[in-house]
């Protein structure tokens, strides 16, 4: 093979596809060049920061220790909110197994007084209930919906407690002390 026969077929083998980049879809390129366009300035103030403090990367040791706390914030939340709920399971169950509305009383006291606002408004809906059923103006079975019995009681009263248990037991909306105070006086006048 001659000098001239090799550089032609070198040029052959050069031009097939695989030695040649391919056109492939950019769908991000636009977002993220505007997004380095726009934060160029953290790239540039991160190179003075290394070159006046001589701490190598400290901006982005500062932006971890930022991402950092903010997730140690969110999982404490959310073990808060975690033991909260298992309080509440633990209230209600131990309020499953007593169906007298005195003890439910006590316990919604207690719930109270350690800050629990939904437990103790759940306790005293229940106990109410259960004195509405004992006096016979309701029928005594747990599945008795919210709406049947103000459809049976027709009380302005017992409407507005309804309503406020509603709207923190299925609506989550956060218990406030005028909710349980609200039930605590309202309950022995319906």
């Amino acid at each position: 093979m001659t000098p001239a026969e090799a550089r032609r077929e070198a040029h052959r083998i050069l031009g097939e596809r695989r030695f040649h980049g391919t056109s492939l879809p950019r769908p991000l390129h636009g977002v993220l060049h505007w997004l380095g366009q726009k934060l160029g300035f953290l790239g540039r103030f991160s190179r003075w920061l290394d070159r006046e403090v001589g701490i190598p990367n400290l901006l982005w040791w500062i932006l971890a220790g930022i991402v950092v706390a903010v997730a140690l914030y969110v999982a404490i939340r959310l073990a808060n909110r975690r033991t909260r709920a298992d309080r509440t399971a633990a209230a209600l169950a131990r309020a499953e197994q007593s169906l007298d509305p005195r003890e439910l009383e006590r316990l919604a006291d207690e719930a109270e007084r350690r800050g629990d606002l939904e437990i103790a408004l759940r306790l005293r809906f229940r106990a109410g209930l259960i004195r509405l059923a004992l006096a016979e103006r309701l029928p005594a079975r747990p599945s008795l919906r919210t709406y049947e019995a103000r459809r049976i009681l027709r009380n302005p009263r017992f409407d507005r407690l309804a309503r406020d248990f509603d709207e923190v037991v299925y609506g989550r909306r956060p218990a406030q002390a005028a909710d349980v105070r609200v039930a605590r006086e309202e309950w022995p006048l319906v």
